[in-house]
């Protein structure tokens, strides 16, 4: 993903905009499980407002309207849970080293594809396995380009494309059922009406996230990663990795790309656990249901 550029948001409760109900193009959610014994309700709606940049110009995105009802930011946070969750893939041997680690540990996570990454063929087998071994695979465009962000029809193609080029990649790894595909993180979490707009058009929540430590910065070792998301996570965080560089692979034989993110992985699991802090699946945490999608068939 790269070094993020600024998304100044007034948000840190667990959601944004109000639930109403869902538009006829839409899957409407299934509701949420009760709170854990001893937890509070986390259905309170967020207040705040979103700060976005429209063409050029600083703009504010209000919840009226129900235009950001689906962005979600971080679940509850008296419920010890966190979601780990993947961006810029796939890449052949560094996804495969992620999945290696998580397989190990027991733990789900999120893969927000790109579209052209998925379309190479090269990666059938790993958005296969991420199917069958119980991870969700979400969208973060096709491209990987912020440009395409401010107009809504762009910004439909490219959602349309990346969950086209999901599902026929599936389609030639042998996995028969179409998994819900309706989580979109944009390039950057960067956010625009025209991208909000699109992705409601499309059945699409918009996922951003809590923890960020800049795991993409060359020569970033894997233990001072883990330390660094140790040092910021908190029940309820979604915390975002990479693993991939963009639309870039480098090597088909070897992670090259992202050579850090599995080690990194590797050495968070338990320490999270041992906090009391379970990886759990990112609609778990964020108390929705993925239920089908409206899109490409």
């Amino acid at each position: 993903m790269g070094s993020r550029l600024t998304l100044r948001r007034r948000r840190r409760t667990h959601r944004l905009g109000r639930k109403g109900r869902a538009a006829p193009s839409k899957i409407a959610a299934s509701p949420p499980p009760p709170p854990r014994a001893g937890s509070v309700s986390c259905r309170s709606l967020a207040g705040g407002l979103v700060a976005v940049f429209v063409f050029g110009c600083a703009g504010v995105l209000s919840p009226q309207g129900e235009l950001l009802r689906d962005v979600f930011v971080r679940g509850c946070p008296s419920v010890a849970s966190v979601a780990l969750t993947f961006d810029d893939g796939p890449n052949g041997r560094c996804t495969e080293e992620v999945l290696d680690v998580l397989r190990e540990a027991g733990a789900p996570a999120t893969f927000f594809v790109l579209g052209k990454n998925v379309a190479t063929a090269r990666n059938d087998g790993l958005l296969a396995r991420m199917v069958r071994e119980g991870h969700t695979i979400g969208v973060h465009s096709h491209r990987h380009s912020v440009r395409r962000l401010f107009w809504r029809d762009l910004t439909t193609e490219d959602l349309s494309a990346t969950r086209r080029a999901v599902y026929e990649a599936l389609a030639r790894a042998g996995v028969p059922d179409r998994p819900p595909l309706t989580l979109f993180r944009p390039p950057f979490g960067f956010l625009t009406v025209a991208a909000a707009r699109a992705a409601a058009d499309a059945g699409f929540s918009i996922v951003e996230w809590t923890v960020s430590v800049g795991d993409w910065e060359p020569d970033r070792r894997a233990d001072d990663v883990a330390a660094a998301i140790l040092a910021r996570v908190r029940p309820g965080d979604v915390v975002v990795l990479h693993d991939g560089n963009g639309t870039r692979q480098r090597s088909l034989e070897r992670c090259r790309d992202r050579q850090n993110v599995a080690e990194a992985v590797r050495i968070l699991i338990p320490a999270l656990t041992a906090r009391g802090l379970r990886p759990a699946p990112l609609a778990e945490v964020l108390g929705i249901a993925l239920t089908g999608d409206a899109g490409d068939h």
